[in-house]
């Protein structure tokens, strides 16, 4: 009825006027302006348009409900973000709707626009100004390069790498080479520059970090990969990890791989294991889209969930890499989720049994879930509330470790025994129960699906795939396999058949019948005769191509200590009773996996290649040696079960001691056994936390003793060189014990000497560890060096309370 009463006095009114005009050309007085609708930005988080990325990229969210429209219709939006520092990757999620979002990576402005249409205009631009700030440097550059072999060298660039907010003074560069292809001697140049050379010589691939410094400020190292590969390069897969708000979908975009020939690619996604649960218990949600560029799926749970990708480009697979969505706890969240879950009742060692155990044993009742919200549980309580009559067993506590879990010690009564556990998540709480079935004998255990390997990674196309499980049963149940082909090529139409193994007349092996290129997966997960299944399934892959190229056979080098000698270097001198070890360098332009047979083909009288030699031809020696002067041939095979390289012999001339020259070097244990090394020598470990691992802390020096003998003339220490590696602190500077520059070692005579690393009394860096380094050379054979790097590392989570924090300085 208003309407109605609204057209009328507009009518009227139109009508009035006309009449008053007289015919009057005076338009402005009849007509009215349209008006344009109004866009309006608001900040809805963070709080202030200034904020830092102190704690990482922060998400900023806006909306448009303020706009306006002059007639009161529905509004269609427009974002887009039209200014963002240099490098940043970051893009409005939603162009159109009345929320949107953007993560800030990099500090800097970042503007966004908003317009607004009513259906006939447009409104003007309304425009947001954010400031993201950080303390900290950013170090960037390309993390993926991907080259043929017979490209020398790589450029690297992290010219574009940013100061801390507000930073004036020019950033320090330190590029490091982390990993590198075995047997290569790849290297970097420049690495303190912004812009480095990365040399090298090996199919492969090369890890590199990235570290800029800021007046003593040092960024989050950026990880750099180059690829190198023979004849068609393997494509890269990308795809950035990203965090969402829990009930909103998670979206992954792979689009952004490559070939570096060009060719289209097959894309593929999937879960690293299939688990029932996972992440924590989490139940996996289902993937759409596995087999193209996007995929989606909702997180049920606070968690963090790890996919696997991988792309293929017809000839050649990717490396996987893994891809992480973070779910985290919507913060304007009005309700909380109680925890799921479930008790569950199982047999402890040596019968890891659900449900029932054996009479005398131990029983475990384990809560198994999570809570939505990702809200940390506790058990409020936990009740044998029956349990067979006479028995007097209790439930307590199994300890720290499975704070989620309670145990019977002993299980004294046959019968059924039940517990009810009420577990909270700090505002709402669940109760479960489970049974354990106390039995004498006959208790079945759980079988476990082990492990699956395709007996060759690839083959020809029409061939097979062959894929063996190693699964197991712990009361010796005949097994069931049930086999599935969870992954093939896109087009492909094969199927997996089970292969009966003639002795245990299981089908422990299946097979693929290839018909396409790409990769096919195969899963398996085992029952025994029981219907118990195995907690987890086990998968392998394989890949199919058209055409294959033999493996090579390029070189046979000397192996030592975390490195080699370079193909056609040699040492100083070989000797009977030294440690020597050597390798093959293989190639393969394919990518295909090589297998390699070495085989002593001849030897001089009585000469063996062992690591027990006889106390007559080295006593007191350790080591694979060589034990008598001569020549000795090895005979190296190589194949990638398509193709065999042509065989590679290698010789190595044994002089005898008679002849020696130079000096010998040793290392002596406490059992007075001699490790003979060859020279020059080299021990240079690349990572602080892959050995030397320790629980407890170096209240005491520690030492390696040594021996240093001179065999045909006087020789001369030089350039003995000692320094603590991660710091230069005076306090943490190793030492040489009896030996020191322009030491004279006489003719016949030896030197005994040690390495010696200092007390360690506190975690002084997040590492835990401490590096020291030990060098020197031989004044008259310059070419005679000695180097010894070693480490001193605590495992942060298992330390001795005497072993504390430093002191602030």
């Amino acid at each position: 009825m208003k309407k109605l009463f609204g057209a009328i006095a507009i009518v009227g009114l139109s009508l009035t006027m006309v009449a008053c005009g007289s015919g009057s050309d005076n338009k402005d007085s009849t007509q009215t302006t349209e008006q344009k609708p109004t866009a309006v930005v608001e900040l809805q988080s963070p709080a202030e348009s200034a904020f830092s990325l102190k704690g990482g990229a922060v998400k900023v969210t806006l909306n448009a409900e303020a706009s306006t429209s002059a007639e009161g219709t529905d509004l269609i939006y427009q974002w887009q973000l039209i200014e963002r520092p240099a490098t940043s990757t970051a893009n409005i999620t939603n162009t159109n709707t009345i929320t949107t979002d953007f993560t800030a990576d990099l500090p800097g402005n970042y503007v966004v626009s908003l317009i607004v249409n009513d259906g006939a205009n447009n409104s003007e631009a309304a425009r947001i100004t954010l400031s993201a700030t950080s303390p900290y440097p950013v170090a960037i550059t390309d993390s993926v390069h991907s080259v043929n072999l017979g490209t020398n060298s790589v450029g690297l660039d992290g010219s574009q790498s940013v100061n801390p907010a507000g930073g004036t003074d020019s950033l320090l560069y330190q590029w490091t080479l982390m990993e590198k292809p075995t047997d290569s001697a790849g290297y970097l140049n420049n690495a303190e520059q912004s812009q480095s050379t990365l040399f090298v010589d090996l199919a492969g691939d090369y890890t590199l970090q990235l570290v800029v410094t800021h007046n003593d400020v040092s960024s989050e190292p950026k990880q750099v990969v180059v690829s190198v590969s023979e004849g068609n390069a393997p494509p890269v897969a990308k795809a950035d990890d990203i965090t969402i708000i829990l009930g909103e979908e998670a979206i992954l975009d792979a689009s952004a791989s490559i070939d570096p020939e060009g060719e289209p690619l097959q894309y593929r996604w999937q879960w690293p294991s299939r688990s029932a649960t996972d992440p924590e218990d989490v139940p996996l949600p289902d993937i759409t889209g596995t087999k193209t560029a996007v995929v989606r799926f909702t997180p049920q749970a606070v968690a963090s969930y790890k996919l696997i990708l991988f792309v293929f480009d017809g000839t050649r697979k990717s490396e996987e890499k893994e891809v992480t969505v973070t779910v985290k706890k919507d913060p304007n969240a009005t309700s909380n989720a109680p925890p799921i879950g479930k008790l569950l009742a199982t047999g402890y060692y040596p019968s890891n049994s659900i449900g029932e155990q054996e009479v005398g044993l131990r029983a475990e009742f384990n809560f198994t879930g999570y809570d939505p919200e990702g809200e940390p549980l506790q058990i409020i309580a936990a009740t044998l509330i029956e349990k067979p009559q006479g028995s007097i067993a209790e439930l307590v506590d199994i300890g720290s470790w499975k704070p989620m879990g309670k145990k019977i010690q002993k299980l004294d009564i046959a019968g059924s025994y039940l517990v009810r556990m009420v577990v909270s998540d700090g505002e709402n709480q669940i109760s479960v129960d489970a049974s354990m079935q106390a039995k004498i004998g006959n208790v079945n255990g759980q079988p476990a699906t082990g492990g699956v390997d395709a007996q060759s990674k690839s083959v020809l196309v029409g061939d097979a795939l062959v894929f063996d499980a190693s699964s197991s049963d712990p009361n010796d149940d005949p097994l069931t396999f049930h086999w599935q082909l969870t992954d093939k090529p896109d087009g492909s139409n094969a199927t997996i058949e089970p292969v009966i193994e003639p002795q245990s007349q299981e089908y422990r092996r299946a097979k693929v019948l290839t018909d396409v290129p790409g990769s096919y997966t195969a899963q398996l997960i085992v029952e025994d005769d029981r219907g118990l299944f195995a907690k987890a399934y086990a998968q392998d892959s394989g890949l199919a191509k058209f055409t294959n190229t033999a493996p090579e056979i390029r070189s046979v080098v000397w192996a030592r200590s975390w490195g080699r000698l370079n193909p056609g270097q040699d040492f100083y001198q070989i000797l009977p009773c030294m440690s020597l070890l050597h390798r093959p360098v293989t190639v393969d332009a394919d990518g295909d996996e090589v297998f390699t047979h070495e085989e002593l083909i001849s030897t001089p009288a009585g000469g063996e290649f062992t690591s027990n030699p006889s106390e007559a031809d080295c006593p007191n020696t350790r080591g694979q040696v060589f034990t008598k002067p001569g020549k000795y041939t090895f005979r190296y095979s190589a194949t990638d079960l398509i193709d065999d390289a042509p065989q590679y012999d290698f010789v190595v001339d044994v002089d005898p001691l008679t002849e020696a020259t130079g000096v010998r070097l040793r290392s002596i244990n406490e059992d007075n056994e001699s490790l003979w090394y060859p020279l020059p020598y080299e021990n240079i470990p690349p990572f602080a936390n892959d050995f030397s691992a320790s629980s407890k802390p170096y209240l005491e020096e520690g030492y390696i003793s040594w021996s240093l003998t001179a065999t045909d003339a006087d020789y001369t220490i030089e350039n003995l060189q000692v320094r603590h590696i991660n710091g230069g602190l005076a306090s943490l500077t190793p030492r040489f014990e009896n030996l020191k520059n322009e030491q004279v070692i006489a003719k016949g005579k030896s030197v005994a000497f040690k390495t010696i690393l200092p007390v360690v009394a506190c975690i002084r860096n997040e590492e835990a560890s401490e590096g020291f380094h030990f060098s020197f050379n031989i004044k008259e054979i310059p070419e005679i060096t000695f180097v010894y790097e070693t480490w001193r590392t605590a495992n942060k989570s298992s330390l001795f309370y005497d072993w504390s924090e430093c002191a602030a300085e």
